[in-house]
């Protein structure tokens, strides 16, 4: 349960250092270039040298692919995040972030021929209602950027499942060296755009860089732990519907943001329909 909690309380504080980010006036990809360097080092520190991970020649091949393509969608999320939490606000934003699990549910039925419970699918139908729901062409809602929050749920969806691909890939042993990876491949990434860009290197910007990536990091080091000693079906359904509820209530009381009466009924579908697909 403790794990479970780090990994709960690590990303409801990388929504927060992200606003927070946002509202200091820092550059966004500067903060997400140290975001990721500060992350690697950490999951660097804590894995011990990653000793007893050797590879095969077989093996690191499709282990650096699918880290590639992880760091390509994790940089493009977390970019596109920043400016969803800027347009939206933290709670919408978290909410449509934790949905992007109906990417790998509906996949898995498709490629893996994993078919959704009853209970699953009822979960598929609420979300997707709450999504409609949730657009609301009015002029109290017209300021939401739904593009940016369709993108967050499709980029964290993917990303899920391919987390989800490298569990059925590779043994849980070499999780650490393959988060690290994933993590090295996103700073370069992000290097190269900040380069390009020709972005400043100010000291806000690594402090904030700071405040992103450990628990970024942490994120992954608490799930990991709840997996191995929680059963799924707890695991998934608190971790999701914790983080929407302390980033929306939080949301509300530090960053005065107010939700129309059509998101809070919304959020409260989404919220309902994350514990029933993750049951």
């Amino acid at each position: 349960m403790g794990s479970l909690l780090i990994a709960i309380a690590a990303n409801s504080t990388l929504v927060f250092s992200m606003k927070y980010a946002e509202k200091a006036g820092t550059h966004r990809a500067s903060v997400v270039l140290y975001n990721y360097v500060f992350g690697a080092c950490l999951i660097l520190l804590l894995s011990g040298g990653f000793t007893g991970q050797e590879l095969s020649g077989k093996t690191i091949w499709p282990l650096l692919g699918l880290a590639l393509a992880s760091a390509c969608l994790m940089t493009a999320c977390m970019l596109i995040q920043q400016r969803s939490l800027h347009s939206n606000g933290a709670g919408i934003t978290t909410t449509y972030n934790r949905l992007g699990i109906l990417i790998p549910t509906i996949l898995s039925v498709f490629i893996f021929r994993e078919y959704p419970t009853a209970v699953k699918a009822c979960g598929i139908v609420l979300a997707a209602a709450a999504v409609f729901y949730s657009y609301d062409r009015h002029m109290d809602s017209g300021k939401k950027n739904y593009i940016l929050l369709s993108l967050v749920l499709i980029l964290g969806g993917f990303i899920d499942f391919i987390s989800k691909i490298f569990g059925i890939l590779f043994l849980p042993e070499i999780k650490n060296l393959y988060t690290f990876i994933t993590f090295f491949l996103c700073a370069l990434i992000m290097a190269v755009i900040v380069l390009l860009q020709k972005a400043p290197l100010s000291r806000k910007d690594i402090i904030y860089g700071a405040l992103v990536g450990i628990p970024n990091a942490g994120i992954t080091y608490g799930m990991i732990g709840a997996a191995a000693a929680l059963p799924s079906y707890i695991v998934f359904p608190v971790y999701s519907g914790a983080v929407i509820l302390i980033v929306n209530t939080a949301g509300v009381l530090l960053f005065k943001e107010r939700l129309t009466r059509r998101e809070t009924i919304s959020t409260a579908m989404i919220a309902g329909a994350l514990i029933l697909l993750n049951i």
